[in-house]
């Protein structure tokens, strides 16, 4: 008889751990994007000055994510937030005549994010979908004189991971496809002087339009 209200007891407490939040877990992640989108693929400028080298179009560069669980439902599904930095880099040469100049555009800032992820039983392999809220600096740098604008851009992440079986940490291995949720194109580039209305047009979408990451991470 008097194993019954223990039972009850129990019973209780494994009810209100499943309905409350389970303890919080870290997610690091370290990826190498590959952003495109700069609308400048080996563009030919009418005018005085023509792409000589490199390729605006792509980049390079990183984004290392620090992720905590905000709540977890049974083994599936998982909700976590988290902080990234951020940078992208693209590089060419601008020729105007006999004299070549080195150019740069480079992206790099926080983000702040949400990050949903649907666990296939028994295989240790997640879908994940997601969005961040992107703070950015879009520098332009020629010939060492440099401009820039600061940035501000919701994109959207869909992605899945695998993870390592292990015991006291679980390393991954992570994809994703990312593109801001929304994206305008209000220069079109015919000259050189449109390099200038190219640059000020940035915080209306002419940056990076998209970018495939691949990288490792850690849960713990």
């Amino acid at each position: 008889m008097r194993l019954a209200p223990l039972s009850l007891c129990l019973t209780a407490a494994l009810l209100s751990l499943g309905a409350a939040p389970l303890r919080a877990q870290w997610d690091l992640r370290l990826e190498l994007p590959r952003p495109s989108g700069q609308n400048l693929p080996q563009t030919l400028l009418s005018g005085t000055s023509q792409l000589a080298a490199g390729d605006f179009d792509t980049g390079k560069g990183f984004i290392a994510t620090a992720n905590r669980q905000i709540f977890q439902v049974g083994p599936l599904l998982k909700l976590e937030g988290g902080l990234e930095y951020s940078q992208f880099t693209a590089d060419g040469s601008l020729a105007t005549g006999a004299t070549t100049q080195g150019t740069k555009l480079k992206q790099q800032g926080v983000g702040l994010g949400l990050n949903a992820q649907l666990w296939i039983p028994f295989v240790g392999i997640a879908g994940e979908i997601g969005l961040i809220q992107r703070l950015q600096r879009y520098t332009l740098d020629t010939a060492g004189a440099s401009t820039h604008k600061d940035l501000s851009r919701t994109w959207l992440r869909v992605g899945a991971r695998w993870r390592i079986p292990s015991v006291v940490v679980h390393p991954y291995l992570a994809a994703s496809y990312q593109q801001p949720t929304s994206k305008d194109r209000p220069v079109q580039l015919n000259s050189a002087s449109d390099l200038s209305a190219y640059f000020s047009a940035q915080g209306s979408g002419q940056e990076f339009e998209r970018l495939w990451t691949f990288g490792v991470g850690v849960t713990f």
